[in-house]
């Protein structure tokens, strides 16, 4: 019976782009991502996910989240005029499900406001500095995911986000929904798949507008190669991006309202104390990353080369983990 609902709302959402009632790019700012760890290896993480950030990359991975995890991601681009800031908490409901929550703020602080400083009429007789102001704008959106491991090997999950945007002159207020699952293929063998705006997600604007963020599907594979003797292992992951916004000229692959972009990652760890992470991304830029992590805490950073103009992009993480008999 839900598997024949989740259908239905799809079937439902895949008519209504069809009829076209969304716009392109509408959702660009829910797919920045989380965490400096899935950012280094380029957001190849949906296979992977087994952390607090499970919340936005698969829900169904935060069975894999044990005990307590919080963790906050602060980050710079574009010249550094954009502020994203992340923050998250998973927590283990039992053996088999976990519940997680997730705020994430992308915005631009402090824009100057001229628009009431003229002397008189015109830019050329000055401004007076006095009467300058400023303001903010930003996008929020916050999770609440929810996972359960049905069998050995099959977890699922599912995400509901609010969405404010908070322009000045213009607010929107938006709800959409998320499904993940995760399943063990073979040892060390794990596929993903991460399901976004599954039902269609609109965001009502203060005009009166109505936008509408496509569903997205986010398959992906990686494998654990694990060398004891060392006590080192390596991860290579692979996601693929399918949007239904007919970007042909824009991805990699286009074949009408369908395209495809792919996501390499890996990790390589060192006696769970030292990460290196390297990834490749959908706009063919090259990511890093490198972790530490001493007992409960540990620090992530990860780099991302953008353009020489904007700036590249670098963020920093900071996680508290926390044993179920700690709590």
């Amino acid at each position: 019976m839900k598997l024949k609902i989740t259908l239905f709302l799809l079937i439902v959402s895949l008519t209504s782009l069809q009829a076209g009632g969304f716009k392109k790019y509408a959702g660009e700012f829910l797919s920045a991502g989380v965490g400096s760890r899935a950012l280094g290896m380029a957001g190849a993480f949906v296979a992977v996910a087994n952390d607090v950030t499970a919340g936005y990359w698969n829900p169904a991975g935060l069975v894999d989240s044990h005990g307590l995890q919080l963790q906050f991601m602060h980050a710079k681009q574009f010249i550094s005029s954009i502020q994203y800031d992340y923050f998250g908490a998973s927590k283990n409901l039992g053996e088999n499900s976990s519940l997680g929550l997730s705020f994430i703020r992308w915005g631009i602080n402090d824009i100057k406001d001229t628009r009431n400083a003229l002397n008189g009429t015109t830019i050329n007789e000055g401004l007076d500095y006095s009467k300058i102001t400023s303001f903010n704008i930003a996008d929020y959106v916050f999770y609440v995911s929810y996972a359960h491991r049905y069998t050995e090997n099959l977890s699922l999950g599912a995400n509901v986000k609010i969405i404010y945007r908070d322009y000045v002159s213009e607010t929107a207020l938006g709800i959409g929904f998320d499904a993940g699952l995760k399943y063990r293929l073979a040892a060390g063998l794990d596929l993903g798949l991460m399901v976004r705006d599954i039902t269609t997600t609109m965001m009502s604007w203060s005009t009166n507008e109505k936008e509408f963020v496509a569903p997205s599907f986010r398959p992906g594979m990686t494998y654990r190669f694990d060398f004891e003797s060392i006590d080192l292992y390596l991860q290579p992951s692979v996601d693929l991006g399918i949007l239904l916004e007919s970007r042909n000229k824009s991805a990699q692959l286009g074949l009408g309202l369908l395209s495809v972009d792919s996501y390499w990652g890996m990790e390589v760890g060192f006696n769970d104390l030292i990460f290196l992470r390297l990834g490749y991304d959908d706009l063919s830029r090259f990511n890093a990353g490198l972790g530490l992590a001493i007992q409960k805490i540990g620090v992530d950073y990860s780099y991302t080369n953008f353009d020489e103009v904007l700036g590249n992009v670098h963020r920093i993480s900071f996680y508290l983990k926390l044993g179920s008999d700690e709590i």
